[in-house]
C-alpha cells in the first residue's frame, strides 16, 4: 500500500517547490487546490464517498472472506508418521484436539456465511443511500450556483472604520480574520492598528487587487482565497483575536449564517472580538438586482437578530451600531473564554 502523503510538505507548482515561489505564485496554487473537487467539505465528502464506493466494488463479489474448511490433508498420516513416538506419549489429546479444531473453524465459516451481507447487496445499498442525499442536496441548492460571482453592490462600512481599532483591541499575539474584502477601508483600519491579518475572500480578483488599493501597513497581511467559511473551519480553535465578517454574513441561507458565526466563535481566542458589518435590509432590496437577490440563499437579518443569534451562541458584550451614512449596521461581541 502506497504511504499517505503528508499534507504539510511543500508541492510541487510552477516553477519548483510551492516554498521556493513567490508569495503570490504560492498563493494561486493553494488556491486550486482548495476550489479543486476534492478541497471545500462537501467536495472532500463527496470524493472520499465515490473513492470508497470505487474500492468496494473493485474488492470482488465472493459473500465471505473465509475459506470453508476442506478437512485434513490426504497425506497427513504419511507425514506423521515420524512423529508416533509423541503419539505414545499423548495419546489421542493431538486427534481429539485436531477434530475439535476442525469443527470449531466450520463454525466460524457458517457464521460467517450467514451475517456478513453479499458485496454487491452492501454497493447496491450505498448507491440507493447516495442517490437520496443527492436528491436532498438538489432540492437546497438546485443550481449550483456560487453566490460570491453574483453581481452585488458592496456594503458601505467606512463608518465603522475608526472604530474598528477601538472594538479589537490591542494586538495580540494572534491575527484578525477579515472576510471578505471589498471594502477595502474595513482591511486598512485594522491593518493600520498594527494588527496581523487573515484577509480572506472567494474571489481571486479581489484578492489579488487588494495590494494595489490598501496603502503600506504596519500589520503583516496573508491573503486566502477561498470561502471564509471555510477558511473560518480550518483555523485552530481559539488561534485569532479577532473576525470582522462582511458581505458573507448577507447572503448565507440561516443554516449557512449560523455554521459561520459558529466557525467565527471557534476561531476567537479568550476576550477576541466578532465584528458583523451587516448590510442594511432596505438598502439590500434596493440596490441588489432582481435576479440576484432571487437566486441567492438568504438576504441580511436586521442587526436585532444578529444580536439574538449571537447570544444563543454564547457571545457576551453584544452592541447593535446603526448605519447612519453608510449602508452596514455594525453588530460587536465578543467571546467571553
Amino acid at each position: 500500500m502506497a504511504e499517505a502523503e503528508d499534507e504539510t510538505a511543500p508541492r510541487a507548482g510552477i516553477g519548483g517547490r510551492r516554498d521556493e515561489l513567490p508569495a503570490d505564485e504560492a498563493e494561486l496554487l493553494d488556491a486550486f487546490d482548495r476550489l479543486a473537487p476534492n478541497g471545500s467539505v462537501q467536495g472532500q465528502l463527496k470524493w472520499g464517498f465515490d473513492d470508497a464506493m470505487r474500492r468496494l466494488s473493485s474488492e470482488g463479489a465472493r459473500e465471505t472472506w473465509v475459506e470453508p474448511w476442506h478437512g485434513l490433508p490426504a497425506d497427513l498420516w504419511d507425514r506423521g508418521r515420524g512423529a508416533r513416538a509423541s503419539e505414545r506419549v499423548l495419546g489421542d489429546v493431538i486427534a481429539v484436539l485436531a477434530q475439535e479444531l476442525t469443527e470449531y473453524s466450520q463454525r466460524i465459516v457458517d457464521d460467517v456465511r450467514r451475517t456478513v451481507p453479499p458485496v454487491g447487496a452492501t454497493f447496491e445499498a450505498l448507491r440507493f443511500m447516495e442517490a437520496r442525499l443527492a436528491r436532498l442536496e438538489s432540492a437546497a441548492d438546485p443550481l449550483g450556483l456560487r453566490p460570491a460571482e453574483l453581481p452585488l453592490p458592496v456594503p458601505d462600512a467606512a463608518e465603522w472604520a475608526a472604530e474598528l481599532p477601538g472594538w479589537l483591541g490591542d494586538t495580540g499575539e494572534h491575527p484578525v480574520v477579515v472576510g471578505e474584502l471589498q471594502d477595502r477601508s474595513v482591511v486598512d483600519a485594522v491593518s493600520v492598528a498594527g494588527h496581523a491579518i487573515d484577509a480572506v475572500d472567494p474571489r481571486a480578483a479581489v484578492v489579488w487587487g487588494l495590494g494595489e488599493a490598501v496603502p503600506a501597513r504596519p500589520g503583516q497581511i496573508r491573503t486566502t482565497v477561498t470561502d471564509v467559511v471555510e477558511h473560518l473551519a480550518h483555523v485552530p480553535r481559539r488561534q485569532r483575536s479577532g473576525v470582522v465578517l462582511s458581505g458573507c454574513v448577507d447572503r448565507a441561507s440561516l443554516p449557512g449564517k449560523v455554521q459561520l458565526l459558529t466557525a467565527a466563535r471557534d476561531a476567537l481566542a479568550p476576550s477576541g472580538t466578532l465584528v458583523l458589518l451587516a448590510t442594511d435590509q432596505e438598502a439590500w432590496d434596493r440596490d441588489v438586482a432582481p435576479t440576484a437577490r432571487d437566486l441567492l440563499p438568504g438576504r441580511p437579518f436586521h442587526p436585532d437578530t444578529w444580536a439574538l443569534l449571537l447570544g444563543r451562541l454564547g457571545m457576551s458584550a453584544v452592541e447593535v451600531h446603526r448605519a447612519v451614512r453608510g449602508t452596514a449596521h455594525a453588530v460587536v461581541s465578543r467571546w467571553p473564554g
